[in-house]
């Protein structure tokens, strides 16, 4: 039974390190394919071939150039969506001040015929008109001119 031990043994020995060469070679294709995808002898401005099929299709978003530029062309939506949103900040404040001016003027008026109303009611012979319509009152016109009153110093 020694002997079967052994070449049982061995068997597994010889097992386990093809296992690992297969392990080996499998890591070493992997970095391969991982070095040749990554050390393209593509230019790094270069956008490849350009086609109508690739830009429909999507492939010129994954050219070497695309992928650089992703920050700025979020950089560029951000712009946009403030942009957009200042617009319509001001189109919203320009409203309100469209309507807060015609409320002004409306007010204006409103306080020019209050105050021509009032210049009309205070003048005297108003005034007199209004005391004889009553008939309450015993006010009456002076008959005689004002003077002035001098005083000695």
């Amino acid at each position: 039974m020694n002997d079967e031990q052994k070449d049982i043994s061995e068997g597994i020995a010889e097992a386990l390190q093809e296992a690992e060469r297969k392990d080996r070679k499998e890591q070493e294709e992997a970095i391969k394919a991982i070095k040749q995808f990554t050390d393209q002898d593509e230019d790094e401005d270069s956008l490849g071939d350009i086609t109508l099929k690739s830009i429909l299709g999507g492939d010129i978003l994954q050219s070497r150039f695309m992928l650089k530029q992703v920050v700025f062309f979020m950089f560029l939506v951000l712009l946009a969506i403030l942009y957009t949103g200042n617009r319509y900040a001001c189109q919203q404040d320009v409203l309100l001040i469209d309507s807060l001016k015609v409320q002004l003027q409306e007010e204006r008026y409103k306080v020019l015929t209050i105050e021509s109303e009032l210049l009309n009611a205070s003048r005297q012979s108003e005034i007199v008109k209004e005391l004889k319509a009553n008939g309450d009152s015993t006010l009456l016109h002076s008959t005689t001119p004002p003077f002035a009153i001098k005083q000695e110093d």
